[in-house]
């Protein structure tokens, strides 16, 4: 396989074995497709679950699901925000209206002054048109009256339904967040074997095969997550840090530019590249990409570092 660079996928064959975490610094590590410790943007909310920028920019004005941060003209919300955002993305496509919906949430407040994201954090049914909140294995109407399931069929709430394997690839999400790495992974091996092209489902069993020890299976997921879109930007950077982390750091900069240009405020891309150059010797163009992280994390715990780097530099 050819790629960027001149870089080729028998330069990984040739690599002594390395296990995760052995790179040439500590800086920041792997990306995921859809990372579930990190903010995401409307962007970001928009590629992951097919809803436009204009929708989720209005879902949190009507305070439905508010953001966490704004910066720039975009939006930051938390994974339990994104969670949220498909639960109102279900409950409309079966036919629950908005108004429906703010009320819910609403009495939910009321309910749960505790809740943060009701959304996320209460199990929302379907019966007979209505709406059925669930948590701690009660069932209440929005209103707060208790339902009882009197076993008949007919009162069996309908869950939301999991459509297809975008909502697969969510709940793999959850297990990662929650520490259940191998339901995790047999999930993305569940989604590949039925859509061999999802990248995104690639990219992240590359990520748990890489922590598991599996690094030359991880730079076939990442490989072959390239061959089907070159710009991936999550694929780029973490192929970067395992080559990184074999010391093939100028095939690791290679990566780390590419994924540079599909997020140009990437900034962990920009400190590991500087990294990576500082090490073949190309320091002016360490110095542009310390800079440049310093420009979009001036509050980083590297910081200190980076200047003394520069100053030394």
């Amino acid at each position: 396989m050819q790629l960027p660079g001149g870089v080729h996928e028998g330069h990984l064959e040739r690599l002594p074995e390395v296990q995760p975490g052995d790179h040439l610094r500590q800086g920041p590590g792997l990306r995921e497709a859809a990372d579930v410790k990190k903010l995401y943007d409307q962007r970001e909310i928009s590629r992951l679950l097919g809803i436009s920028e204009g929708r989720v920019r209005y879902w949190d004005r009507q305070g439905l699901i508010p953001h966490q941060e704004k910066s720039r003209g975009a939006l930051w919300f938390d994974f339990q925000a994104l969670v949220a955002f498909r639960t109102v993305r279900e409950l409309r496509r079966q036919g629950i209206s908005l108004g429906q919906i703010r009320k819910c949430v609403e009495k939910l407040r009321q309910l749960m002054p505790e809740l943060k994201q009701p959304l996320a954090e209460v199990r929302l049914s379907i019966q007979r048109d209505r709406i059925i909140l669930g948590k701690n294995r009660v069932r209440f109407t929005p209103e707060g009256q208790l339902c009882l399931d009197f076993g008949g069929p007919e009162n069996r709430p309908v869950p939301l339904a999991v459509e297809n394997y975008e909502e697969l690839f969510f709940l793999a999400l959850e297990d990662e967040e929650e520490g259940r790495l191998d339901e995790a992974q047999g999930k993305y091996e569940t989604i590949l074997a039925a859509v061999p092209d999802h990248v995104d489902a690639m990219v992240n069993l590359g990520n748990l095969l890489y922590l598991s020890g599996s690094d030359k299976a991880a730079a076939t997921c990442y490989l072959k997550a390239l061959s089907l879109n070159p710009e991936h930007v999550e694929g780029n950077y973490n192929l970067a840090s395992l080559l990184e982390g074999r010391g093939e750091l100028a095939s690791a900069a290679v990566f780390y530019q590419k994924a540079i240009q599909g997020d140009p405020d990437f900034a962990d891309a920009h400190f590991n590249l500087a990294m990576v150059l500082e090490g073949i010797g190309d320091l002016p163009g360490a110095r542009s990409h310390w800079q440049r992280y310093l420009e979009l994390n001036p509050a980083s715990e590297w910081t200190d570092y980076i200047k003394r780097r520069l100053e030394e530099g």
